[in-house]
């Protein structure tokens, strides 16, 4: 390997470690139950939102299919995320080589195919892609809760009698909001 090339795989693992340390600092929290218009309109909630803008240091934001197929929802995540999600494709290949395994990183970064990123008003609305809406089987609502490192989308319906277990407490959050929206709440 050249020089320049030993110079810019070293400038590209800086900025990838201060990404890292941005998308660390990070936590996504509060929840909440946003309407769907035809178009495919919604709102993500303020609190959400200020972690976005943090992680992307604007108003942009990544939606994507989750991982797992078998839970039904999508996630979504700032920019500083989306290129952890990188930094951490390549740690996975480093390790892998230095274990003298093979390591396909095409594969590993399949992910990014349902991966989108669009800007949001600064109200936090934006259009989902069509593509997700069908993915998450969103309809004319959407419930929307931090995870920590990123957010969930659910439609609410498949949230309450699908979602695992594990989120049976962040149920009694979406029963607030429905209640909340069916008297006439925002």
């Amino acid at each position: 390997m050249g020089s320049m090339a030993v110079r810019l795989w070293g400038r590209l693992a800086r900025a990838l470690r201060r990404v890292g340390e941005v998308s660390k600092s990070i936590v996504y929290g509060g929840s909440g139950l946003s309407n769907v218009d035809g178009k495919g309109r919604m709102t993500i909630p303020a609190e959400i939102r200020k972690s976005v803008e943090i992680s992307s240091a604007g108003n942009t934001v990544c939606i994507s299919r989750h991982p797992d197929p078998e839970i039904k929802c999508l996630i979504g995540f700032g920019g500083a995320e989306r290129s952890q999600i990188r930094s951490d494709i390549e740690k996975e290949w480093e390790s892998a080589l230095g274990r003298g395994e093979s390591f396909n990183r095409e594969t590993a970064g399949t992910r990014a195919s349902s991966t989108f990123e669009t800007v949001f008003e600064p109200s936090g609305r934006f259009v989902l892609q069509p593509m997700l809406r069908h993915f998450g089987k969103i309809e004319n609502q959407i419930f929307i809760f931090g995870a920590t490192t990123h957010f969930m989308l659910w439609n609410p319906e498949i949230f309450m009698n699908d979602a695992p277990p594990q989120f049976d407490h962040v149920r009694e959050e979406l029963d607030y909001w429905l209640n909340i929206h069916g008297k006439g709440g925002k």
